[in-house]
């Protein structure tokens, strides 16, 4: 068009297209903020002002817009705004994440002294707060300049959107050196886990980040040396091995996961009520010898089909998932929860995933290979099994030894297995991303900056003779995601506030589902025994 610039016409095309999607997506409701671009459509207008200007969008969890709002107007080169006006006006939006805008009059986008320095106390502070500061940009008449591309090298990137994430500089973290104390060494023996059936799902035939099978003999003969009594309580219970080995050793047990797939997989395993297997059995082969290319579409089809699982294999899922929860009033609970934990186990084994459901692959076609088997239960006694957050149910047990193997980085495992928890809870929520997950809910403290103050709170309350701590060595990994939440002199202090601390050390190859590279990795088991 005559008389505008290649310039112009870029911003009137950002422009339309910001619009245009404004209408498109969340139902007509929701404004994603998914790149730089983005940003300078919004903040346009301060591009030319002549006094600086300083504006914050305020976004939800899904980087979706809640409110844009101009913070300050200052004078040139003066300091603009401290960082509690900013977080106290995002507290007051409910905002999970931020982006700032700060406009150059000059002309000239080039950030100063002054503006890293603004960047990086609002960054931090923003760690602090719990409300990631995802980008600082710098808007002028001669360009823009965004903290977020310039960190990451690459102009073309994406802001991620999921649930809490990693602020703009975490990644400006200073290394901590490497962990130094006095280990202890132990003589392993074997501890064995049920032998696996060909035609029944055993517990631990699932792939679970974190999971402790491979570590089973270290872990119990550290804690059969160094512990004593009759009542194990695993309270991060995870894949529920560590609960599965504990039934042959001590006289009760105390399980505890806030995951509801987790949950519901315990009461099948562990919940000894009684059951028929040959009914389980039945039910699941006439699952098997339906055709689902001719039944309808359903909700986990219309969502997960051709991405997690075929088409056909996700209209098969959907159709059983709703069939057990429509003949519930013909189940015993514990048949109930054997259902969905065969039917969980299941889909695990042919997920277009890496392990876990935070990204599946990008296929032109995914094999129709769903079949599902039936779990086999095990044959435990005494096993009381809870669906807590982890810190108010250490005010309401006791135990002789308390096994904690809490989340180790800021991923949320709630996140991860947002698929096993939709399936589980079949609430049929409003999915979000390219990754399909729903609003963020049972999201951890201990993947959060304020770990470390949750693991000393929970030290602080719980009623046990022992604690056994696990941990590993990934706070040197170079992704910020896989990086630790808790030093292991953090977690070293605040055992000893409770009692005499022994240090176990174990060199173990970790399970890694993406490109993070990690060498040396190891294993800590930290023995507490209390001063009660």
């Amino acid at each position: 068009v005559k008389g505008i610039g290649q310039a112009k016409a870029l911003q009137v095309y950002s422009a339309v297209a910001l619009i245009k999607r404004f209408y498109q997506e969340q139902n007509n409701t929701d404004l994603i903020i998914n790149n730089v671009q983005n940003v300078l459509t919004l903040a346009f207008d301060i591009r030319d002002k002549k006094k600086e200007h300083l504006i914050c969008l305020h976004l939800d969890s899904r980087n979706a817009l809640i409110k844009k709002e101009t913070l300050s107007i200052g004078l040139l080169d003066k300091s603009l705004i401290h960082p509690r006006e900013i977080f106290s006006s995002a507290l007051e939006n409910k905002a999970a994440n931020i982006i700032l805008i700060h406009n150059h009059p000059s002309g000239d986008p080039t950030p100063s002294k002054q503006d890293k320095q603004v960047a990086k106390n609002i960054g931090k502070a923003g760690q602090i707060m719990g409300v990631a500061l995802l980008d600082f940009v710098i808007i002028a008449k001669n360009g823009h300049n965004s903290f977020y591309q310039a960190l990451k090298h690459d102009n073309t990137l994406d802001y991620v959107a999921d649930g809490f994430q990693m602020g703009l500089f975490d990644s400006l973290e200073i290394e901590k050196s490497s962990y130094e104390s006095n280990t202890n060494q132990v003589i392993e023996t074997n501890y064995y886990l049920p032998k696996i059936k060909n035609n029944y799902y055993q517990l631990q035939n699932r792939r679970y980040i974190g999971g402790k099978q491979k570590l089973i003999n270290w872990i119990f003969s550290v804690i059969k040396q160094e512990c004593k009594g009759d009542i194990f309580a695993d309270i991060f219970a995870g894949t529920g091995i560590v609960g599965a080995i504990a039934t042959k050793h001590f006289k009760k047990i105390i399980l505890n996961d806030f995951l509801h797939s987790n949950n519901i997989i315990y009461q099948a395993f562990f919940n000894n009520e009684k059951y028929n297997q040959e009914k389980i059995n039945i039910i699941i082969k006439d699952y098997n010898n339906i055709n689902y290319e001719n039944i309808e579409e359903n909700y986990f089809s219309e969502n997960f089909g051709g991405k997690y699982f075929s088409k056909s294999s996700a209209k098969a899922i959907g159709f059983i998932r709703e069939n057990i929860e429509q003949n519930r009033g013909n189940l015993t609970y514990k048949e109930y929860c054997i259902l969905i934990t065969s039917l969980l186990y299941s889909i695990d084994r042919i997920a277009n995933t890496v392990g876990h459901y935070d990204a599946y692959f990008k296929k032109k076609s995914i094999e129709d290979v769903f079949f599902m088997k039936s779990i086999e239960p095990l044959n435990a006694k005494d096993v009381s099994i809870f669906n807590k957050d982890t810190n108010i149910l250490a005010k309401e047990i006791k135990a002789d030894i308390v096994y904690i193997d809490p989340p180790y980085n800021s991923r949320q495992y709630s996140r991860f297995y947002h698929v096993l928890e939709n399936l589980t809870q079949w609430n049929k929520p409003k999915l979000h991303g390219a990754a399909l997950k729903p609003e963020p809910e049972n999201m951890s403290d201990y993947c959060r900056i304020q770990a470390k103050h949750k693991l000393a709170e929970l030290v602080n309350d719980i009623d046990a003779r022992y604690l056994v701590v696990s941990y590993n060595n990934t706070y040197t990994s170079k992704s910020n995601s896989s990086k630790n939440k808790i030093t292991l002199e953090e977690i070293e202090r605040i055992l000893k506030t409770k009692g005499n601390t022994k240090i176990f050390k174990k060199n173990h190859k970790h399970f890694n589902a993406g490109n993070t590279a990690f060498d040396n990795h190891q294993e800590y088991l930290f023995v507490t025994k209390t001063k009660t």
